[in-house]
């Protein structure tokens, strides 16, 4: 399974799919990636987490980017609970906000998303800062690895002896047939 995803991810590289859309679906993972899903407290699931991952299924990104840019930068998010912590920590602090955060507490499904979590708000405030930069800068990258370097890669002398190993070829099997499911759906 996690190999069609990551043969998704190359048909999405590679094929004519927009580049903002995968770039969308980088900084969407990441933004799910900063915002713990689960809690050490009651409630234990974090209902925000489950919403935004909920809405990203009618938005127009690659979800199977999302989802392994997700499983990639939750690896190395658990580096930045110290400063997403004391980010979150800095903004339910704020006297200004108090008001807001105190109509929040008033309403009872808020409880679910664990708003008042210090991870949980710094989460979502890196995430919502770090959106449109992550977003602009892979659209960048996409756009100059398709432009400049895919056919230099493909065409090169390693990507052409590795592609002769046996499980490669299995794995191109799923790539040529990823490559002409999205090509049929189009």
């Amino acid at each position: 399974m996690f190999i069609q995803w990551i043969a998704k991810i190359f048909v999405a590289f590679n094929s004519n799919t927009k580049p903002l859309q995968v770039s969308l679906g980088v900084a969407m993972g990441l933004l799910l990636a900063l915002i713990p899903a689960t809690l050490p407290l009651t409630p234990p699931v974090n209902l925000l987490w489950f919403f935004l991952f909920f809405i990203t299924f009618f938005l127009k990104i690659n979800q199977a980017v999302e989802t392994v840019f997700m499983a990639i930068f939750k690896c190395l998010t658990w580096l930045l609970y110290p400063l997403t912590s004391r980010l979150g920590e800095f903004i339910l602090t704020q006297p200004a906000l108090q008001g807001f955060f105190t109509w929040l507490q008033e309403i009872p499904v808020m409880y679910f998303t664990g708003w008042s979590h210090t991870l949980v708000t710094g989460g979502l405030a890196a995430g919502i800062i770090l959106f449109i930069p992550v977003t602009m800068l892979f659209n960048i990258l996409l756009r100059v690895y398709r432009d400049k370097w895919r056919e230099k890669i493909a065409n090169s002398k390693l990507v052409k002896g590795f592609q002769q190993l046996p499980l490669v070829k299995q794995v191109g099997m799923l790539f040529k047939s990823a490559v002409d499911f999205y090509q049929g759906i189009r």
